[in-house]
């Protein structure tokens, strides 16, 4: 299925350029230079993503933003801003916007901004979701921690929640008014990802035409969440570990650094401690990070959650898609229990959207899953058997 885009700006050539280009890359593109036309359509399709201007005759870019939000509280909403309009771009991440890019810009990485938001889960109000006694513990840390300003390592495998747990620790602050902003090591090559982070003056390297601020700047005040921070390179280890230490960043270019005040929550699904021990993460960066480690466990540990997990998210698609009231019947929630979720809370959510809008009946059915089946280990007398006879083998009968 292709991804619907959406793009507004008041430039036609612009926009014939960038549908041009996105429709080459397989996605499906709607294009408008009139607002109030990109608001209607969008009040008929849902979208995956929204490319708009700031600037604009009619109404701005955040007025925009703004009526979109009522109609879809999460789409992802890309900013189109030109130099000069820093402040812009800080009002555009207040105002809950995705993330922004400057003119002039190619399309290979407006490619890289998209791929990078559409790979990542949406939640409808960044609920966390569960009663069982391992959610309630975690939850209990975050409201310990969120009163402090400790740098926190969010450490679960993928699908866990750990951007959720992030931006509840952030909710939970002092620091709550003020910029959330985040960025995965994962999603950009090194070069991109190091300007992004810490931004970089005009004239730094033959392509910065103008002076970019750093993700790190624009969360000051703010929290900013590092996500798979397992596979920062080292250069960017570095980077992170004088910013930590001296609450500063220098951006590419320039001499001197600037200060900031921005607490840090980092997260990764590796073990760092064993990248440490081989040679692919810095010690001292380790514990730098590790002051407060919150670790998120796997659904299959706290399975009495899929309940209520199914059932949120069943309600969330059905809202969503217009598909009406549908249920899960008792065998399906046992049919899901008996799952091992190697893809976690997220894999649950999509297993769901998928066997809602396939099937056309009422009740939601365990066939309407296609759940792998779980391999059947050996029983007691089969292994003792082989045992028996790798024994006598090996005495020659």
């Amino acid at each position: 299925m292709k991804h619907k885009i959406l793009l507004l700006d008041d430039e036609e050539s612009l926009i014939k350029w960038l549908s041009y280009a996105l429709e080459q890359k397989k996605f499906e593109v709607f294009a408008t230079t009139e607002p109030a036309q990109a608001l209607a359509k969008i009040k008929k399709e849902k979208f995956d993503c929204i490319i708009s201007d700031i600037r604009m005759p009619q109404i701005d870019g955040f007025e925009f933003l703004r009526r979109i939000r009522k109609i879809y509280p999460d789409v992802p909403v890309i900013f189109i801003t030109a130099y000069g309009s820093m402040e812009s771009v800080i009002n555009a991440l207040r105002d809950k916007a995705s993330d922004y890019i400057l003119k002039p810009f190619g399309i290979d990485e407006l490619l890289l901004r998209i791929k990078a938001i559409l790979s990542k889960p949406q939640s409808s109000s960044y609920k966390i979701i569960g009663e069982s006694k391992q959610i309630n513990d975690v939850l209990n840390l975050v409201g310990k921690i969120a009163a402090t300003d400790s740098t926190v390592l969010i450490l679960g495998e993928s699908g866990t929640g750990k951007e959720l747990i992030a931006r509840e620790i952030h909710n939970r602050s002092k620091r709550a008014n003020c910029n959330f902003v985040g960025i995965s090591c994962a999603a950009l090559p090194e070069t991109l990802l190091e300007s992004e982070l810490f931004g970089y003056k005009k004239g730094a390297f033959t392509d910065a035409s103008t002076d970019k601020q750093g993700l790190i700047k624009v969360a000051d005040q703010g929290t900013f969440f590092l996500d798979e921070i397992g596979d920062a390179p080292p250069t960017i280890q570095m980077k992170l570990l004088r910013f930590l230490e001296e609450k500063e960043i220098v951006p590419l270019g320039y001499t001197k650094p600037i200060k900031v005040d921005v607490r840090l929550v980092a997260a990764t699904n590796k073990d760092l401690m064993e990248e440490v021990n081989k040679g692919r993460f810095r010690e001292d960066l380790y514990y730098r990070l590790n002051v407060i480690p919150v670790v998120l466990p796997p659904l299959r540990q706290h399975k009495e959650d899929i309940s209520t997990l199914a059932n949120y998210f069943l309600k969330a698609v059905c809202e969503k898609e217009n598909l009406g009231e549908r249920k899960l019947l008792k065998s399906t929630i046992e049919y899901l229990k008996d799952y091992s979720w190697p893809g976690n809370t997220r894999e649950l959510k999509h297993v769901v959207e998928r066997a809602v809008i396939l099937s056309d009946s009422f009740y939601i059915k365990p066939e309407h899953f296609g759940l792998p089946k779980a391999k059947k280990g050996k029983k007691l007398r089969e292994i003792e058997e082989t045992e028996i006879k790798k024994v006598l083998k090996e005495c020659n009968g």
